[in-house]
């Protein structure tokens, strides 16, 4: 074999097959260059043998075009782990340049990378901002649960409840952990499963059920509440169960009953002004009408007039009137609420009816009856100083006006009369009932200054008695018998005597003088009583 022809086996040898052409050499001992050749090509061999098995580590330390290349592309590969690893550590400013097509495609990932990475903190920015507003909003929601009054019960097909506000330990005095996990729709909120009952029954639409029913707390309290039932539906409209809203209106049912038995009293009022101003004549008509209001008159009864005197504890609130007005609302309640009784306000005080047992007058009844009313004034109003007048008895209703008239006539002569008492019974006012009527008009002050003037001023100027004297000496007393009771000797009755006689230019032997002077003696105290009244 020529060495041209082992040369060629040589090179294809280093070329196309792995390790060293050992028996070939061997023949070229006598060719240090071509041996030098051979080793700088193993080296070039082995070097790009490693690039391409990922070792970037190897030191190539020869020199020339092929060499140079190699190295190039070494430190190029280098610097593309390099590269690579920063874009892994989120560097998407990294380009490459030196592979032609692939680092086109190369740096065009890497955009993409970086468009991605930028949709990716984009979207998780928005997923922790909807979070946060998710939160918030939660914290929101349960904020509003937890302190609302409305009781929200949430329940699936089922009735099967999935949620129930903190309200409701408020509410009906039940946790929300009991109510949802005992199932206590039933036996604590029946009135649920009538709900649901009634919009079963009803046809299209999203139906609703609004009930006000009353409801026993656990602590046996009763209130009212007011419960709204509805269709409970997702964010796409598909029905999930039954939403129910209950709250308590226990106050807006007490004041529409205050509202409702205020009007009852106003009609009752109404009623009586028009029966004692004579406004229904008719008896038939009386008992008609009363019968239209649930007025139930009885045949047989007795009057009372209740005066007020309100300058006890009626008017010890800032809001004078209002209060008064709501302690009278009271204290009619309370007295109708006594047995046989009818009571409704008046000027001054108020009107009572009470039924008797039957048509006998019976004075002594009527008596421990007015005591009675007096003892509930008392005892609802300490401070409240009341007085009450009894009429007479007359068996027609067409009368009942003027039986009201004796029964105000009675408290104004006996709160002056018989001040030392608080019942005062109109058939023991004697001579009063007859001077009532003259004692209200303007008359009878006329009167009573042209008879008792003088006297009257006397006492006055001189601080003497001289009017009470002469009540007692026209009583019937001898001057002896006034004497003792005044304690003064019956002379002295006799000295006053006289003088009560020059002052007054009369004679006290006159039975005329003596009914005028004692006529005008009763006005007196009738007309101070209208005057403190």
């Amino acid at each position: 074999m020529n060495h041209t022809e082992t040369i060629e086996l040589l090179l294809n040898d280093l070329l196309r097959k792995r390790g060293k052409p050992a028996f070939l050499i061997d023949d070229l001992n006598d060719h240090p260059a071509i041996l030098q050749l051979v080793e700088d090509l193993m080296t070039i061999r082995e070097f790009t043998y490693g690039i391409s098995n990922g070792d970037l580590s190897q030191n190539l330390s020869m020199k020339g075009y092929w060499a140079g290349a190699l190295k190039a592309l070494q430190s190029n590969l280098r610097h593309l782990t390099w590269q690579t690893s920063m874009i892994a550590s989120g560097d998407f400013n990294q380009r490459i340049d030196f592979m032609g097509d692939f680092s086109a495609s190369f740096n065009i990932m890497i955009q993409r990378l970086k468009q991605a990475e930028e949709n990716e903190k984009k979207y998780m920015s928005e997923l922790k901002k909807r979070e946060a507003q998710l939160k918030e909003s939660e914290q929101k929601y349960r904020l509003i649960a937890k302190n609302m009054d409305d009781m929200i019960v949430l329940m699936d097909d089922n009735m099967k409840v999935i949620y129930c506000s903190p309200s409701i330990e408020r509410l009906l005095g039940y946790t929300a952990a009991d109510f949802i996990e005992l199932s206590l729709t039933e036996q604590v909120l029946p009135f649920i499963g009538i709900q649901l009952g009634k919009m079963a029954g009803q046809d299209g639409g999203d139906p609703s059920v609004l009930m006000e029913v009353e409801q026993q707390r656990k602590d046996g309290e009763i209130i009212w509440l007011e419960s709204l039932m509805s269709t409970a539906k997702d964010e796409e409209g598909q029905n999930m169960g039954f939403l129910c809203v209950i709250r308590n209106i226990t106050q807006r049912k007490l004041a529409e009953n205050d509202l409702q038995q205020s009007y009852e009293r106003r009609l009752k009022n109404d009623f009586f002004t028009k029966l004692l101003n004579g406004d229904i004549e008719i008896e038939s008509d009386v008992y008609n009408h009363a019968y239209r209001l649930g007025i139930q008159l009885p045949n047989h009864f007795s009057l009372y007039f209740l005066s007020i005197d309100d300058s006890g504890s009626f008017l010890s609130e800032v809001n004078a009137l209002e209060q008064r007005q709501k302690n009278m609302d009271v204290l009619i309640d309370q007295l109708t609420n006594q047995e046989a009784t009818i009571a409704w306000e008046v000027p001054e005080g108020i009107g009572i009816l009470s039924a008797m047992c039957d048509s006998s007058y019976h004075k002594t009844k009527e008596i421990q009856l007015a005591e009675s009313y007096i003892d509930l004034v008392a005892l609802s109003f300490p401070g409240l100083q009341a007085h009450i007048g009894i009429a007479d008895y007359f068996d027609s209703l067409t009368r009942v006006a003027l039986r009201f008239k004796h029964a105000q006539s009675a408290v104004r002569i006996g709160k002056r009369i018989w001040n030392q008492h608080k019942v005062y019974h109109f058939d023991d006012c004697g001579v009063y009932q007859v001077l009532i009527p003259f004692a209200d008009s303007d008359e009878s002050e006329v009167f009573v200054k042209k008879t008792l003037g003088p006297l009257l001023e006397y006492d006055q100027r001189n601080q003497t008695e001289l009017v009470d004297t002469l009540e007692k000496i026209l009583s019937g007393l001898s001057l002896k018998e006034v004497g003792k009771q005044t304690f003064f000797h019956y002379k002295t009755i006799q000295n006053r005597k006289q003088r009560i006689e020059n002052i007054l230019n009369v004679s006290l032997d006159s039975a005329e003088v003596r009914m005028m002077l004692g006529t005008a003696i009763h006005l007196l105290k009738i007309v101070q009583v209208k005057a403190d009244l």
